[in-house]
Parts: C-alpha cells; sequence; structure tokens
C-alpha cells in the first residue's frame, strides 16, 4: 500500500497571542512551534507520538454545532484553526473555547482531542 505524508497546521489564537503549531507526518516526522511567524523550535517526532497522532486523525468526526442562544453571549477566550491535508485530503476546523462546553461539547470532542495532542508534542509547553 503506497503511503503520502501528512501535513497538520494547529493556530491558537489566546488573548496574549499566537501559537502555531505545524506537522508533518512521513518518512522523517517533525513538529515546529512558531510564535508570531518565528520559529521557536523544531524536532523529528518518535514511533510513538506519529502511531497517537494517526489514531487522533482517523478518529475525527466533522463537527456540526449551533449558534449560541442570543442570551447566551459568552466571550471566547482562545480560538483555533486546525488544517489536516494529505495527497487525498484536506479539512479545516474552526472553533473557539465556547464551542467545546455545554451543548457543542460532543461535537468538537474529536477535533478538541486531535489539537490537544498536537499542542502535547511541543514539550517545552
Amino acid at each position: 500500500m503506497k503511503t503520502y505524508p501528512i501535513a497538520l497546521e494547529l493556530t491558537v489564537w489566546e488573548d496574549l497571542g499566537l501559537n502555531q503549531y505545524e506537522v508533518t507526518i512521513d518518512g522523517v516526522s517533525k513538529i515546529s512551534i512558531k510564535r508570531t511567524d518565528d520559529v521557536l523550535r523544531t524536532r523529528e517526532l518518535t514511533g510513538n507520538e506519529v502511531s497517537t497522532l494517526i489514531a487522533a486523525i482517523e478518529s475525527l468526526r466533522v463537527p456540526v454545532s449551533e449558534e449560541p442562544k442570543s442570551g447566551e453571549r459568552t466571550k471566547p477566550t482562545t480560538s483555533y484553526e486546525l488544517i489536516v491535508e494529505s495527497a487525498h485530503f484536506s479539512l479545516e476546523f474552526n472553533w473557539e473555547d465556547v464551542d467545546t462546553v455545554g451543548e457543542n461539547a460532543k461535537a468538537f470532542t474529536s477535533v478538541s482531542g486531535l489539537a490537544a495532542v498536537v499542542v502535547s508534542l511541543d514539550l517545552a509547553h
């Protein structure tokens, strides 16, 4: 079976700025951690880390959520953009921390899970 590289890009906007994680799963898999276009560090991933990432990608489900009710205006403190690409597919997710609580929590479980795996790979985080 032919395998193709997978690229993930997770951008996290927090009150204090922007964190970006770029992950490549290929012959030599690696992660780069950036803050506002400055590369802070880059390292290769272990086989176990790659397996964990692939399992999280395989469990992705496209979230469907509803807009918050007009009386429930909560200001998000963090927003996310996750892009997963390969030769055969491309997925893009955008969500906020308010999307992962309340009625919408289940919709974003797999997406938030993959984002958490990516962030956990930043050993200095």
